[in-house]
Formats: structure tokens, sequence, C-alpha cells
């Protein structure tokens, strides 16, 4: 004779998958002060002049980044974070990607642009996007998302791509630092900001270049981390390289001259990223609550 126990505890099990679900959700409650805040930050630097005491081409291009970030990066968050509560595994990985681009643009509002009305609302946002990301990426069920693409997965592209994309732009970086520090002159885009340094060569060779690297490595040897981190670096790319397109536009709209060979690398990134990022969505099977 067989006797079931039955017991009224939950299995230690039950307990951590309840625990990292309610973690989960505080990460994602987290992106709406993310939404509000750069709602704010974004609108009153788009629609009110004066905001930017910056060099006159630096602000310009603040306002042309605050554009893309009203009108895409705001309704992507807020669509991803929605999804991503319901369970969807490839909104995460936007999510993860869209959380990326805001610490990385507003890590340059408070450390770059020049202190004005809306420093706290930076400060704010960029602690709470940071914590969001940090929260986000630990929670996630790498090795769940890894399991749920299907044998069609875009592998060796997306590695190619991303990895272009860093000796590219590590080329392109180093082409203009090297030279200045070798001379022991300022770099010519530094002059042409007027700030202490180019932020963007900072956070892209210390922080997206290795990461980009790290994914594309990961993901060719089809490891979990790598699964993960592809898709969030293809959003984050399809959402920065859209801002640089911005940039190019409210510069010629200003007067400035088009560079074609800069246009036409950033329009390609573009075109690429958001291929392969709608390709390895695809791959990706997803479920709903």
């Amino acid at each position: 004779m067989t006797t079931t126990v039955v017991t009224k505890y939950p299995s230690r099990s039950a307990v951590a998958c309840h625990r990292a679900k309610s973690t989960v959700d505080v990460w994602l409650l987290l992106s709406i002060p993310v939404a509000v805040l750069m709602t704010i930050a974004a609108g009153i630097g788009l629609f009110v002049r004066g905001l930017y005491r910056d060099a006159p081409f630096f602000a310009l291009q603040a306002v042309a980044q605050d554009f893309i970030t009203l009108f895409v990066v705001v309704p992507t968050l807020g669509v991803s974070v929605w999804w991503t509560a319901r369970g969807s595994s490839r909104a995460r990985l936007v999510w993860l990607g869209a959380l990326a681009y805001i610490v990385y643009s507003y890590a340059i509002s408070v450390f770059v642009v020049r202190f004005n009305s809306l420093f706290l609302v930076y400060v704010g946002l960029f602690g709470c996007a940071l914590y969001a990301l940090i929260g986000g990426v630990v929670t996630t069920d790498m090795k769940g998302i890894a399991e749920r693409f299907t044998g069609r997965v875009p592998v060796r592209s997306v590695s190619a791509f991303l990895t272009l994309l860093a000796v590219l732009f590590y080329a392109v970086w180093l082409s203009e630092a090297v030279p200045a520090m070798l001379r022991g002159t300022v770099p010519p885009s530094v002059q042409q900001n007027g700030t202490p340094t180019n932020a963007v060569h900072v956070l892209d060779m210390a922080w997206m270049l290795p990461a980009f690297i790290i994914a594309a490595v990961n993901l060719a040897r089809r490891t979990p981390l790598g699964y993960t981190l592809a898709g969030a670096a293809l959003t984050f790319v399809v959402l920065l390289v859209l801002a640089v397109l911005s940039i190019v536009g409210f510069a010629v709209r200003a007067g400035h001259p088009v560079v074609v060979p800069q246009v036409a690398i950033f329009g390609a990134s573009f075109v690429g990223g958001l291929v392969l990022l709608v390709w390895y969505l695809k791959t990706l099977q997803t479920t709903f609550r």
C-alpha cells in the first residue's frame, strides 16, 4: 500500500520561482519611472528652447536624440515592458536592449551635458535605468530563452554583424584618438562638441563594443548568455543608429554638410541591424500569460 503525503508548505523550488517572479516584476516596475522621466526630459529638451547651454553642434545632437527618445524609445520601452510582463521572451530581449540604450544615452547627459534645470531628472533617470538593466539581466532565465530558439537561428550572421561593428568602430574611434594623443592635441570631435572628452568614444570602447564581442563569441558557441546578449545588442544597435541618423538629419537641416561615407555606414548598420533583429526574434518561440 502506497501512502501519499500532502504537505501544506510549498517546495523550495516553488518558493524560489515565486521569489524570482517577484524580483522580475520589481525591475519591470522600475521601468515606469524611467518612461515618465524620459518623457519629461526628452519633451522639454525637444520643445523648450534654451535648455541646452552646450556648444551649438552638441546642443543640436541633444535635441535630435530627444526626438528619437520621445517618439521611438519611450514607446519601445512601454510596449516591451507590457509584453515582457505577459511572458514574452522576445519582448524581454527588446526591453533589455532598450534599457542599455537609455543607460548609454543618459550617461552622456549626467556626465557631459552642461548643468541645466533637468539635471536631477537626468540623475534619477540614469539611476533607475541602470538598476533596471542590472536587475533585468540578473533575473533573466537565459537557459530558458536559449531553449526556445529554433534551429533556424541566424547565429553566424548575427555574430559576424556584431563583430564587424565592434572592429569597425574601434578602428574609427582609435584613428581619431591615437593621433591626437601622440601629437598632444585634442581630437576634432571633442573640439566641435566643446566637451572635455568624447563620451561616445568612452562608452563605446569601454562598454558597448566589448559587449558586442562577448555576445558574438558566446552566440557562436551557442551559450545561453550569447542568445540573450545578442538579442539585446541588436535592439541597442537599431535604437542607437536611428538616433545617429536623426542627428544627421537635424544637422543637415541646420546647414551642416553631409558626410556621405558616414551616412552610408550608419544607414547600412540600421538596415542590417533591423533585418537581423526581426529575423532573430522570429526564431524565438514565446509564450504568454
